[in-house]
Formats: structure tokens, sequence, C-alpha cells
């Protein structure tokens, strides 16, 4: 595969640009086509960050709408415990030690399985 574009024209280069620019949006469009996918096959709720100084999470919307909340119902700053407070009280100790387990360092990733509350009380895995 030759990388050289030196001796292309001002529209050869365009040409290849606009030909990047394609496949790196249809590229994007599948990773994301995956992703939902993936979601809906494992029944993972989407991925967040904790920002633990500011105590603000950042979440897929995935999270918020497959239990029942619309994004406009949330408030401005979600904070950890508006996931928190809806874990099923038999998952609750559970989730917390995985998650220190995690943030102390002793286990690699944080993955854990649970129960969580939707919007209409019920509850989801």
């Amino acid at each position: 595969m030759n990388l050289d574009y030196s001796l292309l024209t001002k529209e050869e280069l365009i040409g290849k640009l606009e030909e990047k620019q394609l496949l790196v949006s249809q590229l994007l469009l599948e990773r994301e086509q995956e992703t939902r996918l993936d979601y809906a096959w494992s029944g993972n709720l989407g991925t967040w960050y904790w920002n633990i100084k500011t105590d603000t999470v950042t979440f897929n919307p995935l999270k918020a709408t497959t239990l029942g909340y619309s994004l406009e119902e949330l408030p401005k700053d979600v904070g950890f415990s508006f996931f928190t407070d809806k874990l099923h009280p038999d998952d609750y100790h559970k989730v917390m030690q995985s998650m220190i387990d995690h943030l102390k360092g002793t286990s690699p990733v944080y993955e854990v399985e649970y129960r969580i509350q939707a919007k209409d009380g019920s509850y989801k895995w």
C-alpha cells in the first residue's frame, strides 16, 4: 500500500481526503450500531464515568432511557447516588464491594451484574 501522496494533484488529494472521511463516517456508524446491538444482547446499561472529585456521572443515555427516564427528566448534574440509590437491596453490597476492589486496584476492571430499579418500580438486570 503506497501512502506517498506527494505526487498527487490538489484535486486528487481532495478526493483522497473525501474518500477517507467517508470511510471514517461509515466505520463510526458501524461501531455505533455494534454498540447498540451489544447492549441489547448483553443487557448492559451502557457506559458511565464517575468524577469522584465533583461527584458527577457522565453516562451513555441508554442507561437512563432503559430505566424509563427521558433525558429531560434527569437532573442537570447527575451524581453517583442517582443510580446507586436504585440498586436492589440484595445486590447493593456486592456492587459496592466490586467498585471498591476496582478503585483499590485489586480488580483490573469494574464489572458486576445487578438489579436496578426502573422508573416504574420494576427491577432490571
